[in-house]
């Protein structure tokens, strides 16, 4: 959402912005530390299964919509933008309760909960992977536009930047990254695979904050591990480095990872979050699997044997090549601009 907000600025610096999101200090700090106005709201959350927890999120729902009917009076925006999220469905019934133009972003290959409720009210979906992706979609097909999803613009510089790892140019790199609270399955599968994987490749692992200790303790107990290298948490400037050096990127199957590594224009293995809300890991590793642009593993196939195999076809073969020129022709550097443009109108 920085990203648009900085294109739009750019376009027309007397524009006032105000960032609506969650209680979060995290997102008061980053929104605030860029320089724009942010107001947070209370937004429940509905669980797909029964929990009384449902009936005080209702309540707290309707406090935060009540809520934002008065930030949007008060502000009085000429435009509103949605990206989905739970603090997007009260600001966009209020917005268009009130007569305010607004307009949704979607990450995913399939639509979260919040835009599906908003997508009727809404005058422009722009949507992240192309339009045939959203084929379930089709009362509100008319009102979607192809973007792809503003991301770091590090990720597109062609320029390798510094990497402080002891990395040689004789074996391929395998960069591993579960998002940045690290993904405990794959944490656990990278571990069991190392023995494999080591005698070939050299492995950085991304583990998050959680699993950082045992991935240390590990490389620590044994003689094998000096090809490994785990790292808690990465800078932007550090990813995008790190996946343009690699041979071959395993990863969760989020919009922003997909998108980053299309930018990048590596191969890549997806394994995506069993469960993520409206199976969208999955839906956008499938769509991406389909045209021939990255690797899907189910996370309940994965096993140390099969993903050495992968890796092994990706980085040995042509495969690798025609992965990485597939995931490439997604990319769009421009999408931030292009959701701006469309605001703006």
């Amino acid at each position: 959402m920085l990203s648009i907000a900085r294109e739009i600025v750019k376009r027309d610096p007397k524009i006032q912005l105000l960032y609506v999101g969650s209680l979060k200090d995290s997102d008061r700090q980053l929104v605030t530390a860029a320089g724009i106005k942010f107001i947070g709201l209370p937004a429940g959350k509905w669980r797909r299964y029964f929990d009384l927890r449902n009936l005080f999120d209702v309540v707290v729902t309707l406090v935060g919509f009540l809520m934002a009917l008065g930030v949007v009076i008060f502000f009085w925006p000429n435009r509103v933008l949605v990206r989905g999220g739970y603090v997007g469905v009260p600001v966009g019934l209020a917005a268009w309760l009130l007569g305010r133009r607004l307009i949704l972003h979607e990450s995913d290959a399939v639509m979260g909960v919040a835009n599906r409720i908003l997508a009727p009210l809404a005058s422009r979906i722009c949507v992240s992977f192309p339009l045939e992706a959203y084929e379930g979609s089709k009362k509100v097909i008319n009102k979607l536009m192809f973007t792809g999803v503003p991301i770091n613009e590090e990720f597109y510089n062609k320029t390798i930047g510094q990497i402080d790892l002891p990395l040689n140019d004789k074996k391929p790199v395998v960069l591993v990254t579960g998002g940045s609270q690290g993904a405990h399955a794959i944490n656990q599968l990278v571990q069991n695979s190392l023995p494999q994987l080591l005698n070939e490749y050299q492995v950085v692992h991304q583990t998050g904050v959680a699993d950082y200790a045992g991935a240390q303790s590990w490389k620590a107990s044994t003689d094998q591990a000096k090809d490994y290298h785990p790292i808690d948490s990465l800078l932007n400037t550090q990813m995008a480095s790190l996946m343009k050096r690699s041979a071959v990127i395993i990863s969760r199957a989020g919009a922003t990872a997909a998108f980053e590594i299309a930018a990048t224009g590596r191969p890549a293995i997806l394994i995506p979050l069993p469960g993520s809300a409206n199976n969208h890991q999955y839906a956008n590793a499938k769509y991406l699997s389909d045209k021939g642009a990255a690797v899907l593993l189910p996370q309940s196939e994965a096993t140390p044997t099969v993903l050495a195999e992968r890796v092994e076809r990706v980085v040995r073969s042509d495969m690798g090549k025609r992965l990485a020129f597939n995931i490439r022709e997604l990319a769009n550097p421009e999408a931030a601009l292009a959701i701006a443009e469309e605001i703006l109108k």
